[in-house]
């Protein structure tokens, strides 16, 4: 599809610029109404209006010194250079001042019965700064005297008979159906021009409503594009949408100045400032439209050489501004519209090169094609290249609002294919995330797969490790007890078969099948802590009665009575496993015992504190019960701190001493699982404590010691 609409594009363009050089060319060479001999123009109300025209039936002399008075040129030598116009007068730029002459008569019924209003002589010069009026008195005046009335975009509109843009004058009620000659004068520094004729007050009016409305349907269609564009640019984000904008805005000024808008509205008393407005706004928009083209044909990009000309032009423009607000405009009026020229001949070769490198950039060439077209039989009327027509006059205008329409849509037409191509790019884009994830999920499900076989194979593996540990233990206990029971009957006095070699022996072997058998119950207690951890048999435990038994149990055993107990409250209630808590204490206590001096004394105190608990994630604020066990023994290296809690971890001084690492990591698995802690620390002067907290029975939190601070860690050598 898309061969068969790029060529289709390029001809709809070719035919639509086609189209319009052959209008113009059409308007151009379309026949005069000039007619063969000088008539007058009849006060006749069944006349049309046309036929009541100056087209054809003026003459004109042009005063290249701009200093002849109307009774000079009214003379013998002067009148028979004035010649017959075939159309309106186009006088172009010139420095000095045109003539114009023409006759008026009055039909019969006119004479008989005059028109309510009477008859007004119509002369639309836009661009004219001085117009001079002379016709021959006719009521009652001195013979030869002539009426004067001074008109013009100098002077103000207030001074006039009717303040409108159109510049007319009451002509007087003719006694007679005699011809009179009316004499006009036109200067200043704009274009020179001259159409009209007479007509009827009530006709005059229409006409210039019809005017008001023409103007105002222009000005207002190319102010409210330029909101809308300035809109659109904020939203999309799009400069060439604030681009367009402020072009329209500054041909919106350019239409409303060149139709006296601001002269008949606000500036009536002020002829000189209307005047210089619209000589600003022609050099404004001159800078706009070179702006406007290097953004919208991307010219930095596109055409880099020309863009620097644009750039230059652009800054000469906007110079000219200032020049046209002092009131120089007539030094630069010409080489502004031979600017024009120029400009209008470069863009349109410039669109046809960029439709060759992108087919969507037709509406622009069509855009430019229509309203150039127009800019330069308007500009070449100016420049006295082309007659003074209403096409001619009006061909800005006309250009104005195609070439408005065709270049918001080559702007929609921009946007619209950026979001296709932003849609096509999206979709892309998601096969290709879609593709991306779909790869990545694949790889992620055989890593989770891989994942699952190696659990699965180290689960296998950890149980087949636990059942060989198991297993092994228990077999080693019957050994064992068999060898300790025979090195017994070795060292038993009363069978009088001891030596003392062999009773020193057999000491040893006792020794040593003890340190097997407390090795085997430990690994045995572990695998069984593994098992049970999850199955936990909760009860309500008196921790004090609890702590007394078993310090007498240990006092009586390897402790020697050297472990005291301090209770800071009376009861200490909490829910644990009786079975894990016999453990964690055995393995305190027996850590104690072993790292201690010999006879050293071994402190276990228990206590109450409100927020024991503060750093177990979710239990802020909940009281719990303390039990430090505190001993002489040379502590822990700050290094080792971290990692006395590690599965078979030993100290690197403490490799001499019985263990093989479980005992303490036993005590924080069985704090775990209780929802409590432990912790190692040093004490103040020397001397190792242990911390095991366990949460407290939730009945009992009326118990919190009143003095909390007793519960710090505790110093043993302060009950040495």
């Amino acid at each position: 599809m898309k061969f068969h609409l790029a060529p289709a594009r390029c001809l709809i363009a070719i035919c639509t610029v086609a189209g319009f050089a052959l209008f113009l060319a059409m308007c151009l060479v379309s026949p005069s109404h000039a007619q063969t001999e000088l008539r007058p123009l009849r006060l006749d109300a069944n006349l049309s209006l046309v036929e009541r025209n100056l087209h054809g039936n003026s003459q004109a002399y042009y005063d290249p010194t701009g200093q002849l008075t109307r009774e000079q040129v009214a003379s013998p030598p002067y009148q028979q250079q004035f010649e017959t116009l075939a159309g309106a007068l186009n006088g172009g730029y010139v420095k000095g001042a045109w003539w114009v002459r023409f006759q008026i008569e009055a039909s019969p019924e006119e004479i008989a019965q005059p028109l309510e209003g009477g008859w007004w002589l119509r002369l639309n010069a836009p661009y004219v700064d001085y117009i001079d009026v002379w016709w021959p008195e006719v009521n009652g005046g001195t013979s030869g005297a002539f009426a004067h009335r001074e008109l013009g975009g100098m002077r103000a509109g207030s001074l006039r008979e009717l303040p409108w843009s159109i510049p007319a004058v009451r002509l007087p009620d003719f006694p007679d159906t005699q011809p009179r000659w009316v004499w006009v004068r036109l200067a200043g520094d704009r274009s020179l021009s001259l159409v009209g004729g007479v007509s009827p007050l009530r006709e005059l009016a229409d006409v210039q409503q019809q005017r008001n409305f023409a103007d105002a349907a222009v000005t207002g269609i190319a102010l409210l594009m330029a909101v809308v564009s300035f809109m659109m640019g904020i939203a999309l984000p799009d400069r060439r949408f604030v681009a367009y904008a402020g072009y329209l805005l500054t041909l919106g000024l350019l239409f409303a100045s060149s139709e006296n808008m601001p002269a008949s509205l606000w500036l009536q008393d002020s002829p000189v400032a209307a005047v210089r407005l619209h000589n600003f706004s022609v050099c404004l928009h001159t800078a706009a439209a070179f702006g406007f083209a290097r953004t919208m044909l991307d010219m930095e990009r596109q055409f880099p050489r020309m863009n620097r000309v644009f750039q230059v032009l652009t800054l000469v423009s906007l110079a000219a501004c200032l020049v046209a607000v002092a009131g120089g405009y007539g030094r630069i009026a010409l080489p502004l519209n031979m600017t024009w020229l120029l400009f209008a001949a470069s863009i349109v070769p410039m669109c046809a090169v960029l439709l060759r490198r992108n087919i969507h950039a037709w509406p622009q060439l069509v855009g430019y094609a229509v309203y150039l077209l127009m800019g330069v039989v308007h500009f070449a009327k100016n420049l006295q290249l082309l007659p003074y027509t209403l096409i001619t006059q009006y061909s800005y205008a006309i250009g104005g609002i195609v070439h408005i329409m065709a270049f918001f849509f080559a702007l929609g037409w921009r946007v619209r294919h950026r979001e296709r191509r932003a849609l096509a790019l999206s979709h892309r884009h998601r096969a290709r995330l879609a593709r991306r994830v779909n790869e990545r999920t694949h790889d992620l499900r055989q890593e989770i797969a891989e994942h699952h076989r190696t659990h699965d194979q180290l689960a296998q593996a950890l149980r087949e490790q636990r059942g060989l540990l198991a297993m092994v233990s228990h077999e080693f206990r019957t050994p064992l007890g068999t060898i300790g029971g025979a090195a017994q009957i070795l060292t038993d006095d009363r069978l009088g078969l001891v030596r003392e070699e062999v009773k020193k022996e057999g000491e040893k072997i006792s020794r040593t099948v003890l340190r097997m058998r407390d090795l085997v119950d430990t690994l045995l207690a572990d695998e069984w802590l593994d098992a049970s951890s999850e199955n936990l048999c909760l009860v309500p435990i008196e921790l004090g009665g609890f702590l007394r038994e078993k310090i007498e149990e240990h006092n009586e055993g390897g402790g020697g009575g050297r472990i005291s107990l301090v209770l800071d409250a009376p009861e200490l209630p909490v829910l644990a496993d009786e079975t894990l808590l016999h453990i964690a204490m055995d393995n305190l206590v027996t850590n104690a015992l072993k790292y201690a001096p010999t006879y050293s004394p071994v402190l276990v105190r228990a206590g109450i504190r409100r927020n024991a608990l503060e750093h177990v994630p979710g239990a802020e604020a909940v009281p719990g019960v303390c039990i430090q066990v505190c001993d002489q023994g040379p502590g822990f290296m700050p290094q080792d701190l971290s990692h006395v809690f590690e599965r078979f971890y030993r100290a690197a001084g403490t490799r001499r001493i019985p263990g093989i690492g479980l005992g303490l990591h036993m005590v924080h698995r069985i704090a775990m699982v209780h929802g409590g802690s432990v912790a190692a620390s040093n004490g103040a002067r020397e001397g190792a404590v242990l911390t095991l907290i366990l949460p407290l029975l939730g009945s009992a939190e009326g118990l919190l010691s009143r003095d909390e601070s007793d519960m710090a860690l505790l110093d043993p050598g302060g009950f040495r």
